[in-house]
């Protein structure tokens, strides 16, 4: 589909950034989006969320949790690395399956997830 304008088609204007809408935008600023905005989903991002993810093991397997664990967890999962739902979603898959006689570990979590095991 070819326009009036200088010969080009729509999709070529677009591809040089030559539409109306382009030439709308020109002059506005782009304000750069939080980082979690595309990913609202809650990230493990402090001890606190790994002592919430110990907790939630605990439930299973009746371990004893505290700050120096989650904070050993926490340094193992890495900030930010996995969604709380993901972690929640591997311990509850580790659970089902058939080393579920023994303590999950950060290294059982991070394979069930990477893995895709556990979605």
């Amino acid at each position: 589909m070819s326009s009036e304008h200088d010969g080009k088609t729509h999709a070529e204007r677009a591809a040089l950034g030559c539409t109306a809408g382009d030439q709308a935008r020109l002059g506005q600023s782009v304000t750069p989006s939080d980082s979690e905005a595309a990913d609202r989903h809650p990230r493990i991002v402090s001890w606190q969320d790994a002592f919430n993810l110990l907790a939630y093991a605990a439930a299973f397997d009746g371990r004893v949790r505290g700050e120096h664990e989650a904070r050993a967890w926490f340094d193992a999962l890495g900030p930010s690395r996995f969604k709380v739902e993901d972690a929640r979603a591997a311990v509850a898959a580790y659970f089902k399956g058939p080393d579920r006689h023994r303590w999950i570990t950060p290294g059982d979590v991070i394979h069930i997830i990477e893995e895709g095991e556990a979605l």
